[in-house]
Protein backbone atom coordinates (compact mmCIF):
# COMPACT_ATOMS: atom_id res chain seq x y z
CA UNK A 1 0.00 0.00 0.00
CA UNK A 2 1.07 3.59 -0.45
CA UNK A 3 0.02 7.08 1.15
CA UNK A 4 0.88 10.02 -0.48
CA UNK A 5 1.89 12.17 3.16
CA UNK A 6 3.33 14.89 2.04
CA UNK A 7 4.32 17.78 -1.14
CA UNK A 8 7.26 19.77 -0.63
CA UNK A 9 6.73 22.64 -2.31
CA UNK A 10 9.54 25.34 -1.62
CA UNK A 11 11.75 24.69 -4.66
CA UNK A 12 11.58 27.35 -7.33
CA UNK A 13 12.91 25.37 -10.48
CA UNK A 14 12.77 21.33 -11.13
CA UNK A 15 13.27 18.66 -8.48
CA UNK A 16 16.74 17.11 -9.88
CA UNK A 17 17.97 14.59 -7.21
CA UNK A 18 16.68 13.20 -3.29
CA UNK A 19 18.17 10.99 -0.93
CA UNK A 20 16.99 10.06 2.52
CA UNK A 21 19.80 9.98 5.48
CA UNK A 22 20.68 6.59 7.17
CA UNK A 23 18.03 6.98 9.94
CA UNK A 24 15.60 7.89 7.84
CA UNK A 25 14.55 11.17 9.69
CA UNK A 26 16.05 13.82 7.19
CA UNK A 27 14.87 13.98 3.62
CA UNK A 28 17.24 16.00 1.42
CA UNK A 29 16.53 17.49 -2.24
CA UNK A 30 18.39 19.34 -5.05
CA UNK A 31 16.65 21.94 -7.62
CA UNK A 32 17.57 23.51 -10.41
CA UNK A 33 17.17 26.75 -8.69
CA UNK A 34 20.91 26.47 -6.71
CA UNK A 35 19.64 24.93 -3.75
CA UNK A 36 19.35 22.07 -1.56
CA UNK A 37 16.63 21.84 1.07
CA UNK A 38 16.22 19.21 4.04
CA UNK A 39 13.38 17.89 5.90
CA UNK A 40 12.17 16.63 8.50
CA UNK A 41 10.38 13.56 7.52
CA UNK A 42 8.21 12.53 10.21
CA UNK A 43 7.15 16.58 11.06
CA UNK A 44 6.65 17.49 7.09
CA UNK A 45 8.58 20.76 7.91
CA UNK A 46 11.86 21.90 6.90
CA UNK A 47 15.02 22.14 8.79
CA UNK A 48 16.06 25.33 10.45
CA UNK A 49 19.64 24.82 8.76
CA UNK A 50 17.96 24.78 5.44
CA UNK A 51 18.09 25.89 2.47
CA UNK A 52 21.91 24.78 1.58
CA UNK A 53 23.52 27.62 -0.89
CA UNK A 54 26.66 27.57 -2.57
CA UNK A 55 26.63 26.68 -6.34
CA UNK A 56 26.59 28.80 -8.78
CA UNK A 57 24.13 27.03 -11.07
CA UNK A 58 21.11 23.92 -10.79
CA UNK A 59 22.19 21.03 -8.28
CA UNK A 60 22.06 17.92 -10.28
CA UNK A 61 22.16 15.62 -7.64
CA UNK A 62 22.91 15.28 -3.86
CA UNK A 63 23.34 11.49 -1.60
CA UNK A 64 24.15 11.48 2.20
CA UNK A 65 27.06 9.77 3.21
CA UNK A 66 26.39 5.80 4.74
CA UNK A 67 27.52 6.99 7.97
CA UNK A 68 25.00 10.13 7.42
CA UNK A 69 27.66 13.00 8.77
CA UNK A 70 27.88 14.12 5.05
CA UNK A 71 25.76 15.19 2.23
CA UNK A 72 26.94 15.66 -1.19
CA UNK A 73 26.05 17.53 -3.98
CA UNK A 74 26.67 17.89 -7.64
CA UNK A 75 26.18 20.89 -9.99
CA UNK A 76 26.35 22.19 -13.21
CA UNK A 77 29.04 24.98 -11.94
CA UNK A 78 31.58 22.01 -12.33
CA UNK A 79 31.96 21.46 -8.29
CA UNK A 80 30.45 19.37 -6.04
CA UNK A 81 30.01 20.78 -2.15
CA UNK A 82 30.80 18.37 1.05
CA UNK A 83 28.47 19.10 3.71
CA UNK A 84 27.92 19.04 7.26
CA UNK A 85 24.69 17.72 7.78
CA UNK A 86 24.48 19.08 11.81
CA UNK A 87 25.05 22.16 10.82
CA UNK A 88 24.62 22.89 6.75
CA UNK A 89 28.31 24.51 6.60
CA UNK A 90 30.40 23.77 3.34
CA UNK A 91 33.02 21.13 4.73
CA UNK A 92 34.37 21.04 1.24
CA UNK A 93 34.28 21.93 -2.44
CA UNK A 94 35.95 19.62 -4.67
CA UNK A 95 37.02 20.92 -8.54
CA UNK A 96 38.09 18.18 -10.89
CA UNK A 97 35.69 18.45 -13.15
CA UNK A 98 35.78 20.72 -16.34
CA UNK A 99 31.89 20.32 -17.22
CA UNK A 100 28.50 19.87 -15.38
CA UNK A 101 28.56 17.57 -12.85
CA UNK A 102 25.72 14.91 -13.19
CA UNK A 103 25.43 12.55 -10.24
CA UNK A 104 27.63 11.98 -7.20
CA UNK A 105 27.50 8.35 -4.69
CA UNK A 106 29.14 7.22 -1.91
CA UNK A 107 30.59 3.92 -1.84
CA UNK A 108 29.07 1.52 0.30
CA UNK A 109 31.83 1.34 3.02
CA UNK A 110 31.72 5.99 2.95
CA UNK A 111 35.65 5.75 1.83
CA UNK A 112 35.31 6.80 -1.59
CA UNK A 113 32.83 9.15 -3.81
CA UNK A 114 32.45 8.82 -7.19
CA UNK A 115 31.38 12.16 -9.24
CA UNK A 116 30.27 11.90 -12.91
CA UNK A 117 30.26 14.70 -15.50
CA UNK A 118 29.12 15.97 -19.01
CA UNK A 119 33.06 16.46 -19.55
CA UNK A 120 33.12 12.75 -20.39
CA UNK A 121 34.69 11.84 -17.00
CA UNK A 122 34.45 10.77 -13.39
CA UNK A 123 36.46 11.08 -10.35
CA UNK A 124 37.07 9.15 -7.22
CA UNK A 125 37.30 11.04 -4.01
CA UNK A 126 38.75 10.64 -0.81
CA UNK A 127 36.49 11.22 1.75
CA UNK A 128 38.40 11.59 4.74
CA UNK A 129 40.89 13.81 2.84
CA UNK A 130 38.48 15.46 0.61
CA UNK A 131 41.13 14.63 -2.03
CA UNK A 132 41.02 13.76 -5.78
CA UNK A 133 42.34 10.01 -5.67
CA UNK A 134 41.74 9.70 -9.92
CA UNK A 135 39.81 11.30 -12.71
CA UNK A 136 39.26 8.87 -15.52
CA UNK A 137 38.62 10.85 -18.48
CA UNK A 138 37.78 10.28 -22.57
CA UNK A 139 34.72 8.11 -22.17
CA UNK A 140 33.70 10.19 -24.99
CA UNK A 141 30.62 10.85 -23.42
CA UNK A 142 28.59 12.67 -20.74
CA UNK A 143 28.50 10.11 -17.88
CA UNK A 144 24.94 10.70 -16.69
CA UNK A 145 25.01 8.37 -13.74
CA UNK A 146 27.43 6.11 -11.82
CA UNK A 147 27.30 3.67 -8.71
CA UNK A 148 29.40 1.64 -6.43
CA UNK A 149 29.13 -2.42 -6.31
CA UNK A 150 27.81 -3.19 -2.88
CA UNK A 151 31.51 -4.57 -1.66
CA UNK A 152 32.51 -1.07 -2.65
CA UNK A 153 34.70 -2.63 -5.01
CA UNK A 154 34.09 -1.61 -8.70
CA UNK A 155 32.36 1.23 -9.85
CA UNK A 156 29.21 0.91 -12.63
CA UNK A 157 29.05 3.87 -15.18
CA UNK A 158 26.23 4.82 -17.66
CA UNK A 159 26.32 7.30 -20.13
CA UNK A 160 24.66 9.41 -23.01
CA UNK A 161 25.53 7.32 -25.50
CA UNK A 162 23.84 4.35 -23.49
CA UNK A 163 27.03 2.01 -22.50
CA UNK A 164 27.51 0.13 -18.74
CA UNK A 165 31.17 -0.40 -17.93
CA UNK A 166 32.48 -1.56 -15.40
CA UNK A 167 35.47 -0.27 -13.48
CA UNK A 168 38.19 -1.31 -11.15
CA UNK A 169 37.51 1.40 -7.62
CA UNK A 170 41.30 1.02 -6.71
CA UNK A 171 42.65 1.73 -10.33
CA UNK A 172 40.39 3.11 -12.57
CA UNK A 173 41.05 0.46 -14.67
CA UNK A 174 38.04 -0.44 -16.90
CA UNK A 175 36.88 -4.58 -16.64
CA UNK A 176 34.43 -4.74 -18.64
CA UNK A 177 32.56 -2.52 -21.69
CA UNK A 178 29.31 -2.99 -22.88
CA UNK A 179 27.68 -0.74 -25.89
CA UNK A 180 23.98 -1.75 -25.87
CA UNK A 181 22.89 -0.67 -22.50
CA UNK A 182 20.24 2.02 -23.03
CA UNK A 183 18.85 3.04 -26.81
CA UNK A 184 19.68 6.61 -26.36
CA UNK A 185 21.58 7.13 -23.30
CA UNK A 186 21.35 5.69 -19.67
CA UNK A 187 19.64 7.92 -17.07
CA UNK A 188 19.72 6.29 -13.70
CA UNK A 189 20.95 2.88 -11.97
CA UNK A 190 21.25 1.85 -8.40
CA UNK A 191 22.61 -2.32 -6.81
CA UNK A 192 20.13 -3.98 -4.58
CA UNK A 193 21.44 -4.17 -1.14
CA UNK A 194 20.41 -7.78 -0.69
CA UNK A 195 20.42 -9.97 -4.42
CA UNK A 196 23.46 -12.42 -4.72
CA UNK A 197 26.37 -11.37 -3.27
CA UNK A 198 24.76 -8.35 -1.59
CA UNK A 199 24.77 -10.37 1.65
CA UNK A 200 28.49 -11.03 1.49
CA UNK A 201 29.16 -7.13 2.15
CA UNK A 202 27.22 -7.12 5.56
CA UNK A 203 29.74 -7.21 8.45
CA UNK A 204 28.61 -10.20 9.84
CA UNK A 205 29.28 -12.19 7.00
CA UNK A 206 32.42 -13.94 6.12
CA UNK A 207 33.29 -15.39 2.45
CA UNK A 208 35.39 -17.99 1.73
CA UNK A 209 34.15 -19.52 -1.46
CA UNK A 210 36.26 -17.51 -3.87
CA UNK A 211 33.13 -17.65 -6.19
CA UNK A 212 32.47 -14.70 -8.39
CA UNK A 213 30.73 -12.03 -6.58
CA UNK A 214 27.25 -10.89 -8.89
CA UNK A 215 24.71 -8.53 -7.70
CA UNK A 216 21.97 -6.90 -9.56
CA UNK A 217 21.93 -3.94 -11.27
CA UNK A 218 18.73 -1.80 -12.34
CA UNK A 219 19.01 0.90 -15.05
CA UNK A 220 16.68 3.34 -16.57
CA UNK A 221 16.81 5.46 -19.83
CA UNK A 222 15.73 7.00 -22.57
CA UNK A 223 13.95 4.18 -24.14
CA UNK A 224 11.03 4.14 -21.89
CA UNK A 225 12.87 0.99 -20.52
CA UNK A 226 13.78 -0.09 -16.91
CA UNK A 227 16.33 -2.66 -17.13
CA UNK A 228 17.83 -5.37 -14.62
CA UNK A 229 21.25 -6.36 -14.99
CA UNK A 230 23.28 -9.83 -13.58
CA UNK A 231 26.68 -7.49 -12.92
CA UNK A 232 29.64 -10.12 -11.85
CA UNK A 233 32.69 -8.59 -10.85
CA UNK A 234 36.11 -10.89 -10.58
CA UNK A 235 37.10 -13.02 -8.32
CA UNK A 236 39.93 -15.17 -6.52
CA UNK A 237 39.58 -17.53 -9.58
CA UNK A 238 38.46 -15.48 -12.58
CA UNK A 239 39.84 -11.63 -13.49
CA UNK A 240 37.13 -10.93 -15.99
CA UNK A 241 33.48 -9.44 -15.06
CA UNK A 242 30.91 -9.73 -17.02
CA UNK A 243 27.33 -8.07 -17.54
CA UNK A 244 24.32 -9.89 -19.05
CA UNK A 245 21.10 -8.62 -18.96
CA UNK A 246 18.21 -10.21 -16.99
CA UNK A 247 15.39 -8.39 -18.23
CA UNK A 248 13.57 -5.30 -19.75
CA UNK A 249 10.40 -4.08 -17.68
CA UNK A 250 8.19 -1.81 -20.31
CA UNK A 251 5.58 0.18 -18.93
CA UNK A 252 6.38 3.75 -18.92
CA UNK A 253 5.06 5.60 -22.13
CA UNK A 254 8.63 8.48 -21.43
CA UNK A 255 12.19 8.20 -20.48
CA UNK A 256 12.79 6.91 -17.26
CA UNK A 257 15.03 9.48 -15.66
CA UNK A 258 15.24 8.28 -11.66
CA UNK A 259 15.10 3.89 -10.21
CA UNK A 260 15.45 3.49 -6.68
CA UNK A 261 15.75 -0.44 -4.72
CA UNK A 262 14.00 -1.27 -1.60
CA UNK A 263 16.65 -1.46 1.32
CA UNK A 264 14.73 -5.22 1.47
CA UNK A 265 15.73 -5.80 -2.32
CA UNK A 266 12.02 -6.81 -2.83
CA UNK A 267 10.67 -3.68 -4.58
CA UNK A 268 12.29 -1.48 -7.62
CA UNK A 269 10.64 1.95 -7.96
CA UNK A 270 11.49 4.13 -11.38
CA UNK A 271 9.70 7.68 -12.24
CA UNK A 272 9.69 8.91 -16.01
CA UNK A 273 8.52 11.11 -18.29
CA UNK A 274 5.05 9.90 -18.77
CA UNK A 275 4.99 11.87 -15.05
CA UNK A 276 4.42 8.22 -13.28
CA UNK A 277 5.97 6.29 -10.71
CA UNK A 278 5.94 2.55 -11.23
CA UNK A 279 6.32 -0.17 -8.21
CA UNK A 280 8.35 -3.52 -9.79
CA UNK A 281 8.88 -6.96 -8.35
CA UNK A 282 12.51 -7.55 -9.47
CA UNK A 283 12.90 -10.68 -8.98
CA UNK A 284 8.96 -11.84 -10.44
CA UNK A 285 9.83 -8.99 -12.98
CA UNK A 286 6.36 -7.74 -12.83
CA UNK A 287 5.26 -4.44 -12.26
CA UNK A 288 2.84 -3.74 -8.97
CA UNK A 289 1.37 -0.31 -8.59
CA UNK A 290 1.54 2.50 -10.49
CA UNK A 291 1.27 6.30 -8.08
CA UNK A 292 0.50 9.45 -9.71
CA UNK A 293 0.45 12.62 -8.40
CA UNK A 294 2.64 14.95 -10.30
CA UNK A 295 2.20 17.27 -12.94
CA UNK A 296 4.97 16.77 -14.77
CA UNK A 297 7.96 14.53 -15.25
CA UNK A 298 9.59 12.76 -12.43
CA UNK A 299 13.18 13.37 -12.51
CA UNK A 300 14.00 10.92 -8.78
CA UNK A 301 13.01 8.39 -6.76
CA UNK A 302 14.29 7.35 -3.34
CA UNK A 303 13.61 4.68 -0.64
CA UNK A 304 14.51 5.76 3.24
CA UNK A 305 16.99 3.31 4.70
CA UNK A 306 14.41 1.80 7.21
CA UNK A 307 11.78 1.00 4.07
CA UNK A 308 8.69 3.08 4.97
CA UNK A 309 8.94 5.98 2.94
CA UNK A 310 9.48 6.35 -0.93
CA UNK A 311 10.35 10.16 -1.82
CA UNK A 312 9.92 11.15 -5.48
CA UNK A 313 10.56 14.47 -7.42
CA UNK A 314 9.48 16.45 -10.70
CA UNK A 315 9.92 18.95 -13.02
CA UNK A 316 6.54 20.26 -11.39
CA UNK A 317 8.88 21.67 -8.62
CA UNK A 318 7.77 19.27 -5.67
CA UNK A 319 9.04 16.52 -3.53
CA UNK A 320 6.49 14.07 -2.34
CA UNK A 321 6.69 12.07 0.31
CA UNK A 322 4.37 8.66 0.06
CA UNK A 323 4.75 5.98 2.89
CA UNK A 324 4.71 2.77 1.80
CA UNK A 325 4.15 -0.30 3.48
CA UNK A 326 7.00 -3.45 2.71
CA UNK A 327 6.85 -6.93 4.13
CA UNK A 328 9.14 -9.87 3.83
CA UNK A 329 7.26 -10.88 0.64
CA UNK A 330 7.50 -7.00 -1.42
CA UNK A 331 4.71 -4.90 -0.54
CA UNK A 332 1.48 -4.97 1.36
CA UNK A 333 -1.42 -3.80 -0.33
CA UNK A 334 -4.15 -4.36 2.26
CA UNK A 335 -2.93 -4.58 5.47
CA UNK A 336 -0.92 -1.79 6.17
CA UNK A 337 -2.68 0.61 8.19
CA UNK A 338 -1.90 4.53 7.48
CA UNK A 339 -1.23 6.66 10.57
CA UNK A 340 -4.26 8.92 11.35
CA UNK A 341 -2.29 11.66 9.44
CA UNK A 342 -1.72 9.82 6.54
CA UNK A 343 -5.26 8.50 6.03
CA UNK A 344 -6.98 11.71 6.14
CA UNK A 345 -4.76 12.43 2.88
CA UNK A 346 -5.02 9.20 0.88
CA UNK A 347 -6.46 10.40 -2.14
CA UNK A 348 -5.86 13.77 -2.01
CA UNK A 349 -3.48 15.81 -4.75
CA UNK A 350 -1.56 18.28 -3.77
CA UNK A 351 -2.02 20.00 -6.81
CA UNK A 352 -1.81 23.71 -6.48
CA UNK A 353 -5.03 25.28 -8.17
CA UNK A 354 -4.74 28.18 -10.28
CA UNK A 355 -5.66 31.46 -8.79
CA UNK A 356 -8.85 32.27 -10.92
CA UNK A 357 -9.99 29.19 -9.84
CA UNK A 358 -10.29 29.79 -6.23
CA UNK A 359 -13.67 30.24 -4.07
CA UNK A 360 -14.04 33.22 -1.41
CA UNK A 361 -13.17 30.43 1.02
CA UNK A 362 -10.06 29.74 -0.58
CA UNK A 363 -9.27 33.60 -0.58
CA UNK A 364 -9.86 34.19 2.70
CA UNK A 365 -8.02 30.72 4.14
CA UNK A 366 -5.12 32.66 1.49
CA UNK A 367 -5.54 35.46 3.62
CA UNK A 368 -5.23 33.75 6.83
CA UNK A 369 -1.72 32.86 5.53
CA UNK A 370 -0.81 35.84 4.93
CA UNK A 371 -1.76 36.96 8.77
CA UNK A 372 -4.27 39.07 7.20
CA UNK A 373 -7.53 36.97 8.58
CA UNK A 374 -8.68 40.95 9.85
CA UNK A 375 -10.14 41.73 6.15
CA UNK A 376 -11.88 37.79 5.97
CA UNK A 377 -15.13 38.93 6.61
CA UNK A 378 -14.86 42.28 4.32
CA UNK A 379 -13.96 39.85 1.93
CA UNK A 380 -16.70 37.36 2.11
CA UNK A 381 -19.39 39.70 2.14
CA UNK A 382 -18.09 41.24 -1.68
CA UNK A 383 -17.85 38.12 -2.71
CA UNK A 384 -14.14 38.24 -3.40
CA UNK A 385 -13.17 35.15 -5.09
CA UNK A 386 -10.49 34.20 -7.41
CA UNK A 387 -11.53 35.67 -10.75
CA UNK A 388 -11.79 39.32 -8.62
CA UNK A 389 -8.94 38.35 -6.97
CA UNK A 390 -6.64 38.22 -10.14
CA UNK A 391 -7.82 41.50 -11.47
CA UNK A 392 -7.30 43.49 -7.99
CA UNK A 393 -6.14 46.86 -8.06
CA UNK A 394 -4.54 49.41 -4.91
CA UNK A 395 -7.52 51.42 -5.69
CA UNK A 396 -10.08 48.79 -5.11
CA UNK A 397 -8.40 47.62 -1.85
CA UNK A 398 -8.82 51.15 -0.27
CA UNK A 399 -11.64 52.44 -1.98
CA UNK A 400 -14.11 49.61 -2.27
CA UNK A 401 -13.09 47.00 0.55
CA UNK A 402 -11.95 49.83 3.01
CA UNK A 403 -8.24 48.45 3.57
CA UNK A 404 -6.55 51.63 4.85
CA UNK A 405 -3.01 50.36 5.82
CA UNK A 406 -0.53 50.56 2.53
CA UNK A 407 1.60 48.04 3.65
CA UNK A 408 -1.52 45.76 3.57
CA UNK A 409 -2.59 46.54 0.33
CA UNK A 410 1.00 46.04 -0.85
CA UNK A 411 1.52 43.21 0.92
CA UNK A 412 -1.67 41.39 -1.12
CA UNK A 413 -0.70 43.04 -4.38
CA UNK A 414 3.11 41.97 -4.48
CA UNK A 415 1.69 38.67 -3.17
CA UNK A 416 -0.79 38.21 -6.27
CA UNK A 417 2.04 39.48 -8.34
CA UNK A 418 4.25 36.58 -7.24
CA UNK A 419 1.47 33.59 -7.45
CA UNK A 420 0.54 34.76 -11.39
CA UNK A 421 4.44 35.23 -12.19
CA UNK A 422 4.53 31.38 -10.49
CA UNK A 423 1.91 30.05 -12.42
CA UNK A 424 2.83 31.63 -15.95
CA UNK A 425 6.36 30.32 -15.12
CA UNK A 426 4.97 27.14 -15.15
CA UNK A 427 3.70 27.17 -18.24
CA UNK A 428 7.16 27.99 -19.89
CA UNK A 429 8.00 25.41 -23.01
CA UNK A 430 11.03 24.29 -21.97
CA UNK A 431 12.75 25.83 -24.92
CA UNK A 432 12.42 28.90 -22.93
CA UNK A 433 14.62 27.95 -20.13
CA UNK A 434 18.43 28.05 -20.61
CA UNK A 435 19.99 24.87 -20.50
CA UNK A 436 22.36 26.27 -18.20
CA UNK A 437 20.57 27.83 -15.68
CA UNK A 438 17.37 26.28 -16.45
CA UNK A 439 16.20 30.18 -16.05
CA UNK A 440 13.59 31.92 -18.09
CA UNK A 441 15.83 33.09 -20.72
CA UNK A 442 15.36 37.56 -22.02
CA UNK A 443 18.78 37.93 -23.87
CA UNK A 444 18.67 33.87 -25.67
CA UNK A 445 21.67 33.49 -27.98
CA UNK A 446 22.59 31.17 -30.51
CA UNK A 447 26.31 29.51 -29.66
CA UNK A 448 28.39 28.12 -32.47
CA UNK A 449 27.06 24.31 -30.94
CA UNK A 450 23.42 25.43 -32.30
CA UNK A 451 21.95 25.77 -29.04
CA UNK A 452 20.31 28.60 -27.49
CA UNK A 453 21.82 30.13 -24.12
CA UNK A 454 21.07 33.04 -21.99
CA UNK A 455 23.76 35.21 -23.28
CA UNK A 456 25.24 36.02 -19.58
CA UNK A 457 25.13 32.61 -18.81
CA UNK A 458 27.11 30.90 -21.46
CA UNK A 459 29.52 34.36 -21.56
CA UNK A 460 30.40 33.19 -17.96
CA UNK A 461 30.82 29.92 -19.61
CA UNK A 462 33.38 30.71 -22.08
CA UNK A 463 34.77 32.95 -20.13
CA UNK A 464 35.98 30.82 -17.36
CA UNK A 465 37.74 29.03 -19.47
CA UNK A 466 35.20 26.34 -20.81
CA UNK A 467 35.26 26.43 -24.82
CA UNK A 468 33.39 23.37 -25.30
CA UNK A 469 29.40 23.24 -25.82
CA UNK A 470 27.53 22.73 -22.81
CA UNK A 471 25.41 20.55 -24.48
CA UNK A 472 27.38 17.81 -26.50
CA UNK A 473 30.50 19.17 -24.92
CA UNK A 474 32.25 19.29 -28.18
CA UNK A 475 34.72 22.08 -28.85
CA UNK A 476 33.15 25.02 -29.82
CA UNK A 477 34.77 26.35 -33.15
CA UNK A 478 34.32 29.96 -32.37
CA UNK A 479 32.92 32.44 -29.37
CA UNK A 480 30.63 33.88 -31.73
CA UNK A 481 26.98 34.81 -30.04
CA UNK A 482 24.29 34.98 -32.69
CA UNK A 483 20.82 36.76 -30.79
CA UNK A 484 17.68 34.28 -30.70
CA UNK A 485 14.98 37.15 -31.58
CA UNK A 486 12.29 34.87 -32.54
CA UNK A 487 12.62 32.53 -29.56
CA UNK A 488 12.88 36.26 -27.83
CA UNK A 489 10.14 37.54 -28.96
CA UNK A 490 7.75 34.22 -28.62
CA UNK A 491 8.92 34.60 -24.66
CA UNK A 492 7.58 38.08 -24.97
CA UNK A 493 4.66 37.46 -26.27
CA UNK A 494 4.16 34.45 -23.68
CA UNK A 495 4.69 37.48 -20.88
CA UNK A 496 2.11 39.51 -22.81
CA UNK A 497 -0.82 36.98 -20.30
CA UNK A 498 0.89 38.81 -17.40
CA UNK A 499 -1.00 41.22 -15.90
CA UNK A 500 1.44 43.88 -13.96
CA UNK A 501 0.51 45.25 -10.53
CA UNK A 502 2.17 48.59 -9.55
CA UNK A 503 2.66 48.23 -5.75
Amino acid sequence: MSVLVNTFSKHSKDVTSCSFSPNSKVLASSSGDKSVRLWNVEKGTELSISPLLGHSYGVNSCRFSPFGTLLATASTDGNVHLWDVNTGSVVAVLQGHKSGVRVCRFSPNSRFLVTGSADESFCIWDVSSKTLVRCVEKLESSVMTCCFTPDSLYIITGTSMGDLSIWEAQTGKMTKFYAEGHDLGVADCCFSSTYGSASRCRPSYHDTSGSAPNFLLASGGNDNLVKLWDIFTASAFSEECHIRKRCSLSGHQGPVYGVAMSPNGKILASGGGDKLIILWDPLAEVSLLTLEGHTRYVTCCSFSVDGNWLATGSNDRTLKLWKICLTENGISFFKCKPTETQANQVGVENKRKKLVTWSTDEVCSWLISLELELYCETFRQNAIDGQELFNMTSETLASDLGIGPVGHRNKILRTIKDIKKQELEEDFPDEFLCPITREVMSDPVIAADGYTYERASIQEWLTSGRLTSPMTNAPLKSNVLTPNRMLKLLIQRHFDGFLTIDV
